[in-house]
């Protein structure tokens, strides 16, 4: 039987989703013989449509300092970027998903391939994704 906890934090993942949520296609990928060539379809694993996820893209400063403080200040020299995520609720698949798997928005086509998974609530994993852009052998 769930703990009070994980009853609570299952029902507001449901409103979570719909707020924030896209639609995903999941697609496994593995690697080949060489884990320098591309990867290619894992076909021990099924395609999954319709997976609703909440999506985000939160931006990372790298050597700037703070992002906010309070008076003036000469903004050091910096990078920044954005890490697009998913958070995954886990019983959505019928398999665990790996760095490498590709995912593709369904609303916007936007194609991303996950570079890593990371631990969250529990039932939930957070993927942070990499952006594929060009040919479909990228």
């Amino acid at each position: 039987m769930a703990s009070p906890f994980a009853r609570a934090v299952a029902a507001a993942a449901v409103t979570h989703d719909r707020i924030q949520g896209e639609l995903f296609t999941f697609a496994p990928m593995k690697y080949q013989g060489d884990r320098n060539a591309p990867l290619i379809p894992d076909t021990a694993r099924d395609v999954v449509q319709h997976v609703l996820c909440p999506f985000g893209e939160s931006a990372a400063r790298a050597g700037g300092g703070p992002f906010s403080q309070v008076g003036v200040q000469a903004e050091r020299a910096a990078v920044a970027t954005a890490r697009p995520y998913v958070s995954l609720d886990l019983r959505r698949l019928p398999w665990r998903p790996r760095a490498g798997d590709a995912l593709t928005a369904e609303d916007s086509g936007r194609r991303f391939r996950v570079h890593e998974v990371l631990p969250s609530t529990p039932g939930f994993v957070r993927l942070s994704l990499n952006e594929i852009f060009g040919h479909a052998g990228s």
